[in-house]
């Protein structure tokens, strides 16, 4: 079977129970122009128009 935990403060689990996680990832935050870009997108697909200006601001 398969457990998926998340939490924003790892340390203050204890150590016993984060061991027991096999696999640690942490996910980064997205940059500006991937924002911007997944914002762009968003927008062609409701069909609101948006330009440069919107989509980075």
């Amino acid at each position: 079977f398969t457990l998926v935990g998340a939490t924003t403060r790892a340390g203050l689990l204890t150590s016993p129970l984060r061991d027991r996680f096999g696999i640690v990832e942490r996910l980064e935050f997205y940059s500006p122009e991937e924002l911007a870009r997944i914002v762009t997108r968003s927008a062609g697909i409701l069909e609101i128009g948006l330009d440069d200006s919107g989509a980075m601001g």
